[in-house]
């Protein structure tokens, strides 16, 4: 293989046990949206269910179906919401859906379908969601027409991972919101806390369900969670490995030269892949557990780093690259970038490679 993403299985189960344990009365929602972060959402489903996982969520409809057709019978709830055309589908599917609007209320109402919704509520995020008084004219209208398919109630925590006191207020008044919504006690499916809120607000609010996305794979606050396993490796492999006979500009725009004698290694893995074109000339990548540092533009395909003087005599072609795993925050500060953008953003070509821990 030239790319790889590793994952190990173990340690994901390992953190939603955590996540169980932990939050004692509440179950948990594993999100698995954009390709379970981009480590794949069906394969991990499938491992999630070894641990009691019995609901899921996604982002889109096309992701919930992928999930019911490789498998998948639990429940799955699309956070995000649908357009009007596909509502029948989700229906045909059992999947639960968020309602964001009246109007869309009307048309499952109008048209007779028996779909399982959860009331999004806006409380502070600025996205999708009913603000207090349109949640008045929801529950009239649910009232006025026996509406009986409204199961659930949820919001959005947007700065539940964030530092400071003025995040810490406003998190802890967003949770207020949510636990004042009248009659949620009587309401099957609760959620609110996300991964930021599961790491540091639990048991601040009314719901009994909680919502595991980013931190499943160790992550929480841009690095890996204090007391959670890290799940994600990111590899390749050295393509080709040369001796510069003269002082050289390397990669596209000329942004390096290296002096002659410098032993250089390309690697076969670029940004088409995932492997961000901001981190050149900045960041260093892994060989032999010794930093290399990326010299010149990274290039769709490859990239070249400089090697050390201390593993000069110990490389090789096809030697293993570790591009970020544990030093995933590391990296991604590097570049000016979230994680969850590393996560997702590793291309298709990448292979995902799932290990446990008897394979290390």
């Amino acid at each position: 293989m030239r790319a790889w993403v590793e994952v190990n299985t173990d340690n994901l189960i390992y953190n939603i046990k955590k996540i169980q344990n932990e939050m004692k009365d509440r179950k948990v929602i594993a999100v698995v949206k954009a390709d379970s972060y981009g480590m794949g959402a069906v394969k991990l489903s499938q491992e999630l269910l070894k641990c009691g996982i019995d609901f899921f969520a996604v982002a889109t409809l096309d992701e919930a179906i992928e999930l019911r057709e490789n498998g998948i019978k639990e429940k799955i709830l699309i956070l995000g919401g649908i357009f009007d055309e596909e509502l029948e589908l989700a229906e045909k599917y059992d999947i639960h859906i968020a309602l964001t609007s009246i109007r869309q209320l009307k048309f499952i109402h109008e048209h007779a379908l028996k779909i399982k919704c959860h009331i999004k509520i806006e409380t502070g995020m600025g996205r999708v969601g009913f603000n207090k008084n349109e949640i008045e004219e929801v529950k009239k209208y649910i009232k006025e027409n026996n509406i009986k398919n409204i199961i659930g109630v949820y919001t959005h925590l947007s700065v539940s991972d964030e530092f400071g006191e003025n995040n810490k207020f406003y998190t802890e008044k967003q949770i207020e919101k949510f636990n004042k919504f009248d009659g949620i006690d009587t309401i099957e499916y609760r959620h609110v806390l996300n991964s930021g809120g599961i790491v540091n607000y639990k048991g601040f609010d009314k719901g009994n369900y909680v919502r595991a996305g980013i931190i499943q794979y160790g992550v929480c606050s841009g690095k890996i969670a204090d007391g959670y396993k890290p799940v994600f490796t990111f590899k390749s492999r050295v393509l080709f490995i040369k001796t510069l006979a003269e002082d050289s500009d390397i990669s596209y725009g000329r942004t390096a030269t290296l002096k002659k004698g410098t032993v250089l290694a390309t690697i076969s893995v670029g940004y088409a892949d995932g492997f961000r074109r901001e981190i050149s000339n900045k960041g260093c990548v892994k060989i032999h557990n010794v930093d290399c540092p990326v010299r010149g533009k990274v290039c769709m395909d490859m990239f070249m780093v400089e090697i050390p003087n201390e593993i000069k005599d110990k490389i090789s072609v096809g030697d293993e690259v570790i591009l970020y795993g544990e030093d995933i925050d590391k990296q991604s500060a590097i570049m000016n970038v979230s994680i969850y953008e590393l996560f997702t953003g590793i291309g298709k070509r990448v292979k995902r490679v799932y290990v446990n821990n008897k394979d290390k």
